[in-house]
């Protein structure tokens, strides 16, 4: 069956400046976040359920979300005790055996996509990531980049699905000014990509790429956060 990759635009300052404090417990509340997340994402919904099971629901959620969150390095890319697990086996056990890390998964996905990342515009990449789409000299910055951006967190991922990885606006435009080492033929992604990175500078945003995302969701409930007016 594979999998479906598709990268987003991603404001990396709001992220670390904002979002991160919250997801830690530092500033802010998630309830009403974890209260619609659940609504959207816990097997079955919540209608049904008893306001006490809904409000025990939304504690573990957010106890979880704040206590992995917390062990989390500045990048919040690496979780300190996962990094140290070498090999795959002892890491898919260890994530197996680390409670909630499912709802942490689909929570962060989730929340990235309602307070700093935008669903459209994307490009969709299929089965692949972006290095595919293009012929790179290794030396280059670009190449550093573009690896950086394929390079999918296992942490972050619950199953091969979820947030795979992200760069910074600061990387983005780094990027645009080295675009002339992306090299390509007759490739319509590879120009959506390089029409997507134009976007992206002129905003001063990132990118975020994600796998086998509830796209229904996120499609609809956040719409337009980052660029006003038409594109």
């Amino acid at each position: 069956m594979g999998y479906w990759c598709s990268l987003h635009l991603f404001d990396d300052r709001k992220f670390y400046r904002e979002v991160v404090p919250q997801l830690k417990g530092e500033a802010g509340d998630l309830t009403e976040a974890s209260r619609e997340f659940l609504k959207h994402y816990f097997v079955g919904g919540i209608s049904h359920l008893s306001e006490e099971k809904i409000n025990s629901l939304i504690e573990q959620n957010n106890q979880s979300v704040i206590s992995i969150s917390k062990a989390m390095n500045q990048t919040f890319k690496i979780h300190d005790e996962f990094e140290k697990i070498t090999d795959y086996e002892s890491q898919k056990l260890f994530l197996g055996k680390l409670e909630w890390h499912y709802e942490f998964s689909k929570f962060l996905e989730y929340y990235l996509f309602k307070t700093c990342a935008d669903y459209n515009p994307h490009l969709g990449l299929g089965k692949g990531g972006v290095s595919r789409n293009f012929t790179i000299n290794s030396k280059t910055v670009t190449c550093n980049i573009i690896d950086e951006l394929d390079n999918w967190n296992d942490f972050l991922l619950q199953d091969g699905m979820g947030i795979a990885n992200w760069i910074t606006h600061e990387d983005v435009e780094l990027l645009f000014l080295d675009k002339e080492n992306l090299h390509f033929e007759d490739n319509e992604r590879a120009e959506s990509f390089l029409e997507l990175l134009d976007i992206a500078y002129k905003n001063k945003l990132g990118f975020i790429i994600g796998i086998d995302m509830q796209e229904r969701q996120l499609e609809l409930l956040y719409k337009n956060k980052l660029l006003t007016g038409s594109l």
